[in-house]
C-alpha cells in the first residue's frame, strides 16, 4: 500500500471520507501569486494553520513534532515517522504556502495551498474534540465548482447529495426551493438555537439578564466543540458571553451552562412557541453532555431510556446531570442519529425559529446570530447575515438568515444526513450549493 493511500486509509477509520488518496509534489517550475483567504479560527482552522506553519518553517519537521498531535489510530496506519519524510521530501519544498480556498465545519476542513514551486493542492483535514489530527489527504485540487446559474439549478444539484437532504430558500413569505421541508431531520448543533431563543424569552420576561454570571462545576462539562469545557472549575463566564460561545464557536459546555440555568422546562417551552411542527420531538430536551452519555455511553443507559416513560427519562437525565461526564472524545465513533439521538426538526422548524430570533429585536441576540457568518463561506453582499451549522457523525446542516438593503429577510437551510463517509465526502458541494443560494437569491 502506497504511503498515499495508508494516509486515505487512515482517515477511512476515523470514519471520515478521504476526498482523494494521492500527494502533491513539488517539480521545479515557478507558480504564480495566488490571493489568500483567511482561514477561521475554528479549532480545525488553528489546527491547519499549526500545519501550514510547520510546513514552512526554516527547519525540516520531525516526527516529534507529529506524534503529539495525530491520533493514535491515524498512527496505527500511518506513523509519525513516514508524515514527517513526507512532508520534508515532497511539501515543504514549494513553502511558503498561500490558502486561496477554504471551506469547513468545526472539525473538518478542506484548504487549498498554492506554493511557490508547482501547482496548487488541496489539504484535507479532520480533528477530535481534542484538537488531534485523525484525518489528513494532501490530493490534487478537485475540480473547480461550476457556480450554479439559478436557483432551479440549486434545486436540482441538491440531488446528487447523498443520503437524506431537506432544503429550503424562503424569500420574504416565499418558498422558492423547498426540498422535503417537513421531514424531522437531524439537526447537530442548529438546535442551539432554540436555547438562545428561551434566553431571549427570560430576559424579557426580566427572569435572566445578559451579564447575570454563570459558574463553571466539573458536573457541568462536556465535550468539545468549544473552549469552556477546558476551563479551570469555578470559572465564570456572562449569560452574553456563554449564548456567543455557543453560537460562534458552537461551544458545548457554554450551551449546557445556559441549559441548567434556564431549565429543561423553559427551552422546551421556546421550542413550542417557536413554531414547531411537532414540540414533542425535542420533549424532553437534551444538553450536549447528556446527548453524548445517551449515544456513546453505557448500553444500559440506553436501554433504561428506551423502556422510559417522560417522568422516567427526566429522571434519569437527572442523574446524568449529577455526574462528571463518562464519555471520551475516542467513544464517539459511530454515528447514532438514526437511532434517535439528536435534536431534530424540519426545515421549515428552523426557519421558524430564525424567524422568532429575529422578533425578539433584542440587540444582542441579533449581534449573537450574526457574529459567525458560517463555515468562511463567501457569503456576498448581503448587509446582515445570521447563521448557525451543525455537524456530527452522518449529519451536516447549515442555517442562514439574512436581509438585504430594503430589509427583506431571505432564509436558507440546508440538512443533511447518512452515514460518517458519504456525508463527510459531499462537505465541500454541500456548500458550494449554500453560496450559491446565498448569491442568488441576493
Amino acid at each position: 500500500m502506497t504511503l498515499a493511500r495508508r494516509l486515505a486509509a487512515a482517515l477511512s477509520i476515523a470514519t471520515i471520507a478521504a476526498l482523494t488518496a494521492c500527494t502533491s509534489s513539488a517539480p521545479d517550475t515557478p507558480a504564480t501569486p495566488a490571493a489568500s483567504v483567511e482561514v477561521p479560527a475554528t479549532p480545525v482552522g488553528e489546527r491547519l494553520t499549526w500545519v501550514i506553519d510547520v510546513l514552512e518553517a526554516e527547519a525540516d519537521t520531525t516526527a516529534g513534532d507529529w506524534s503529539r498531535v495525530l491520533h493514535e489510530d491515524f498512527q496505527q496506519q500511518v506513523s509519525a515517522d513516514d508524515i514527517a519524510e513526507l512532508l520534508n521530501r515532497q511539501i515543504r519544498p514549494a513553502a511558503p504556502f498561500t490558502v486561496t480556498a477554504y471551506q469547513g465545519t468545526e472539525t473538518q476542513a478542506v484548504a487549498t495551498l498554492a506554493g511557490t514551486l508547482g501547482d496548487p493542492f488541496d489539504l484535507s483535514l479532520a480533528i477530535d474534540g481534542n484538537d488531534r489530527i485523525t484525518g489528513m489527504v494532501f490530493a490534487p485540487v478537485a475540480e473547480p465548482w461550476v457556480p450554479s446559474a439559478s436557483l432551479d439549478e440549486v434545486e436540482q444539484r441538491l440531488g446528487d447529495l447523498p443520503g437524506e437532504v431537506s432544503a429550503l430558500i424562503r424569500r420574504g413569505d416565499d418558498d422558492v426551493v423547498a426540498v422535503d421541508t417537513e421531514r424531522a431531520a437531524p439537526l447537530a448543533s442548529i438546535f442551539k438555537l432554540y436555547v438562545l431563543l428561551a434566553a431571549a424569552d427570560a430576559v424579557a420576561s426580566g427572569d435572566l439578564a445578559w451579564d447575570e454570571t454563570l459558574v463553571l462545576d466539573d458536573a457541568d462539562r462536556s465535550l468539545p466543540s468549544g473552549e469552556l469545557q477546558n476551563a479551570p472549575t469555578g470559572t465564570e463566564v456572562s449569560v452574553r458571553e456563554a449564548a456567543s460561545a455557543m453560537i460562534r464557536i458552537s461551544d458545548n459546555t457554554a450551551t449546557d451552562l445556559l441549559i441548567e440555568r434556564l431549565g429543561r422546562e423553559r427551552v422546551e417551552a421556546a421550542v413550542a412557541r417557536s413554531g414547531h411542527a411537532d414540540p414533542a420531538a425535542l420533549t424532553p430536551f437534551l444538553s450536549t453532555k447528556e446527548l453524548f452519555t445517551l449515544g456513546w455511553g453505557e448500553p444500559a443507559l440506553r436501554e433504561e431510556w428506551a423502556r422510559a416513560d417522560d417522568a422516567a427519562k427526566r429522571a434519569l437525565l437527572d442523574r446524568i446531570d449529577a455526574a462528571p461526564l463518562a464519555v471520551g472524545v475516542t467513544d464517539v465513533t459511530t454515528p447514532v442519529w438514526q437511532d434517535g439521538f439528536d435534536w431534530f426538526a424540519s426545515a421549515t422548524d428552523i426557519a421558524a425559529v430564525h424567524r422568532a430570533l429575529q422578533q425578539t429585536q433584542d440587540a444582542e441576540v441579533l449581534a449573537i446570530v450574526s457574529e459567525n457568518p458560517g463555515a468562511g463561506l463567501d457569503v456576498g453582499t448581503w448587509p446582515y447575515v445570521g447563521f448557525k451549522g451543525g455537524s456530527s457523525l452522518g449529519v451536516l446542516t447549515g442555517s442562514w438568515f439574512v436581509r438585504d438593503d430594503e430589509g427583506e429577510a431571505t432564509v436558507v437551510l440546508l440538512l443533511s444526513a447518512d452515514d460518517a463517509q458519504a456525508v463527510t465526502a459531499a462537505t465541500g458541494d454541500f456548500f458550494h450549493l449554500a453560496e450559491d443560494a446565498l448569491r442568488l437569491a441576493r
